[in-house]
């Protein structure tokens, strides 16, 4: 969230090809939408099985850094394209996706 207010702040101008702009939010959101669906798949598995806690931090560990790669391909386009689009999109992405990933860690059970 700090990434998106400076690079809101700052004046990258018009992108000087809209098509590598347009091109940035759909690769932005395909992958931010992937990254939720795999939220979404953890949230619905939650505590179905019993696991380790070593086992739960890993798979959490993972599914984020999954789920986060929609916002990163939006910072690399705030760099190529000027455009904030692309960042607020995965932004958007990746903060529905953290809520879910975390409303999953609620539904399992400690031992």
């Amino acid at each position: 969230m700090v990434f998106v207010a400076v690079f809101a702040l700052a004046d990258f101008g018009e992108p000087p090809d809209p098509d590598l702009a347009d091109g940035a939010v759909l690769a932005a959101a395909a992958i931010g939408a992937i990254g939720l669906l795999v939220s979404l798949q953890w949230w619905s598995r939650a505590g179905e099985q019993p696991r380790t806690p070593a086992r739960v931090q890993m798979g959490f560990i993972i599914r984020v850094a999954i789920a986060e790669l929609g916002l990163l391909i939006g910072i690399m386009a705030v760099f190529l394209t000027g455009s904030l689009t692309a960042i607020a999109v995965g932004m958007a992405l990746f903060l529905i996706s953290l809520l879910m990933l975390v409303a999953g860690l609620n539904r399992i059970a400690e031992d």
